[in-house]
């Protein structure tokens, strides 16, 4: 899957598609990477988050990971100088340093996978992450309750899987929930924030030292 056809259109599609709601998603948990000194930003897209970020922390370590030269190539242009390394990779295949990053922030990335990579990725990730570290997850979601929140959600879903895969070539068909792989891996649920009707949801993870 590809993101380069999309690189120079995202930030308007985002724009049209969900307003300024995902960018309030993204930013929902930005106050956790206050105590951060490594941090690991994964499938950052443009940089939207990265620019907050770099507002707010202009000296911190940050690496970027996003498999689309596109998406990287847009992201340095809003990083303020800051001390950042770029990498083009594809999280199925990176091996990435072990325990390196105090910090991960994963905005709608990890329900770009299938069940398989899912597991993969996040067990990737998590082995990156220092023994105590946070991490901050942003994804589309399907509200639990039945009614009319669940079928719109899903409804949602549906057309954004299906036109994705056809523009990107996207892995995934719908929609594998993170949670239980973060908790095999060692992180507990600390606070969680949904948007627009249970449509996006905003978590923060910790791994605490035992």
């Amino acid at each position: 899957m590809s993101f380069d056809t999309l690189a120079p259109h995202y930030r308007w599609l985002e724009k049209a598609m969900a307003g300024r709601v995902l960018q309030r998603a993204r930013l929902a948990h930005l106050a956790v990477l206050d105590r951060a000194e490594r941090i690991l930003l994964v499938g950052e897209g443009p940089g939207r988050f990265l620019g907050a970020l770099r507002a707010r922390r202009p000296d911190v370590a940050v690496t970027v990971v996003d498999s689309s030269a596109g998406m990287l190539q847009r992201a340095r242009r809003v990083d303020r100088g800051g001390p950042t390394e770029f990498v083009q990779a594809d999280l199925r295949a990176w091996t990435p340093e072990p325990g390196a990053w105090d910090a991960i922030a994963t905005h709608c990335v990890l329900d770009c996978f299938g069940p398989d990579s899912l597991a993969h990725v996040v067990a990737t990730l998590a082995r990156a992450a220092a023994t105590e570290a946070d991490w901050i997850v942003t994804d589309f979601a399907v509200p639990l309750q039945p009614g009319w929140r669940r079928l719109r959600a899903r409804g949602a879903h549906a057309l954004m899987y299906g036109s994705f895969r056809l523009v990107t070539g996207l892995e995934a068909r719908q929609l594998t929930p993170p949670d239980d792989l973060l908790q095999s891996n060692g992180f507990g649920l600390q606070a969680r924030r949904t948007f627009n009707h249970g449509l996006l949801q905003a978590d923060h993870w910790h791994r605490q030292v035992i």
